[in-house]
């Protein structure tokens, strides 16, 4: 047979293949248009066909694992700010206020739109661009605060009964990542106020700035006698992120986490990379909740298997699986893919959904020994609005703080009575603020001070 024809053959069997692979995803996607077409033709409930596509999505992905999930163009840009730590907004703390159910100003970022266009605490959010806001929760009139950079908008509040009217235009919000334990004129100070001589950092996620952001802080906050690392209720963020965070503590080559993809197979042993920046002298203390996961557990059991730290709390959350954000439909939407689990560098795998962990119970980051608190959520709740008050403080006048505190107060009572049927029948007003004890961080404290000979005592 010519040499020519046996081409004319070759060439005919791979454009027959190709077509082969082409029908066959065809196929299922006609199979999936046609099922669309029939529901939204035949259904008694109509359904627009956009919802029905992202109900499809959900659908395919959620038998996969309990993390990949299809991010719509909402979702996804969201989740995009976050990590990119920026959004277009105006710049300012917001709180729903239980007696009024609507959104309150408490503070204003300094040097955002919020702060100049005239934006003060106690301000409550009843129109945006005319619309009346009554009836929307929190998260829905944030949303229409947030929009294009250079898009003005008009905000109406009511101000102590008076309606006031501010047109205000959106700018870049930067979001820090890394909180000091209270706010002076520059910034953050990273030092406990009642114990200076003990740096306090608290990462609320693992962003693009995040590890930047953390050297700058070691860096303001100078020699200390030790370093509290405050990473309750972060639930993680970018895994690259979290490793350049454990670089900054730990000597050159040393492994921070390993990364497996199907069938175990080794996909990424990472390392520390440049000389530990830290005085390796310091004591570390890492503070954990239930709420703690992925990025927070990459770095808290990464520095707790070196030695380099101890873990302070409740077990975490147990989330050991790593996800890549695909984009998709032209970078309008995404697939969050879970594509590997990733291993701590004791070799433990610490997923709440792995099968041994699911027989013994035994997940996530246990604090060390003698260092376990156990917490309600009661007293995660309060933790978490103690701490969020304290870090508005700087921004407040003592009148304007006393406001914020009220809120607080009835948010903290609201949950008591949700927590508890018997104080759903009391009621609700103003009370004085009863002293919270925040029992890791003072634990956290009661381990630095054991290192201290004599205890370093602020003066």
């Amino acid at each position: 047979m010519p040499p020519r024809n046996l081409l004319l053959i070759a060439l005919t069997i791979v454009v027959s293949l190709a077509c082969y692979s082409v029908a066959s995803r065809n196929r299922y996607a006609n199979l999936f248009a046609e099922a669309i077409e029939v529901i939204d033709k035949e259904s008694l409930k109509r359904i627009s066909r956009e919802d029905l596509f992202v109900s499809a999505m959900e659908g395919m992905l959620k038998d996969l694992d309990e993390h990949s999930m299809y991010m719509s163009g909402e979702v996804f840009q969201m989740f995009d700010e976050d990590m990119r730590q920026e959004f277009g907004g105006v710049g300012v703390y917001v709180e729903m206020d239980p007696r009024t159910k609507r959104l309150t100003v408490l503070a204003a970022m300094p040097g955002s739109p919020a702060s100049e266009s005239g934006f003060q605490p106690g301000d409550q959010v009843t129109e945006i661009n005319g619309d009346s806001v009554d009836g929307l929760d929190q998260r829905e009139v944030v949303k229409l605060l947030r929009g294009p950079v250079g898009e003005p908008f008009e905000i109406t509040f009511d101000r102590s009964g008076e309606s006031i009217k501010i047109e205000v235009e959106r700018d870049e919000i930067k979001v820090d990542s890394v909180h000091g334990d209270s706010r002076i004129e520059s910034g953050w100070d990273f030092h406990l106020q009642e114990h200076p001589n003990i740096g306090y950092v608290r990462l609320v996620q693992f962003g693009r700035n995040t590890a930047t952001e953390l050297a700058d802080a070691l860096n303001q906050m100078g020699k200390v006698d030790g370093l509290i690392i405050d990473l309750r209720n972060n639930t993680g963020g970018l895994l690259d992120v979290a490793v350049e965070v454990c670089d900054l503590f730990l000597p050159e080559k040393m492994t921070i986490v390993t990364t497996k993809v199907r069938d175990q197979k080794i996909d990424s042993e990472m390392v520390s990379m440049s000389p530990e920046r830290t005085d390796p002298t310091m004591p570390i203390c890492i503070l954990v909740n239930r709420n703690s996961a992925s990025a927070s557990e990459v770095v808290s059991g990464c520095l707790q298997d070196h030695g380099r730290a101890t873990v302070i709390g409740e077990q975490t959350w147990g989330k050991g699986t790593v996800q890549n954000v695909i984009p998709i439909q032209r970078g309008e939407s995404a697939l969050k893919l879970t594509t590997a689990s990733y291993w701590r560098p004791s070799g433990r795998h610490i997923d709440r959904y792995d099968e041994i962990a699911k027989e013994t119970k035994i997940w996530g980051i246990q604090p060390n020994e003698g260092w376990e608190i156990e917490l309600s959520e009661e007293d995660i709740f309060k933790n978490s609005r103690v701490r969020y008050v304290r870090e508005l403080k700087g921004l407040l006048t003592p009148q304007q703080l006393e406001m914020v505190q009220e809120i607080n107060q009835l948010n903290i009572k609201k949950l008591e009575a949700e927590l508890d049927e018997e104080n759903s029948d009391q009621p609700s007003g103003a009370e004085p603020l009863t002293p919270h004890v925040d029992r890791p961080l003072e634990r956290a404290i009661e381990f630095m001070e054991g290192f201290f000979d004599p205890p370093s005592k602020a003066i």
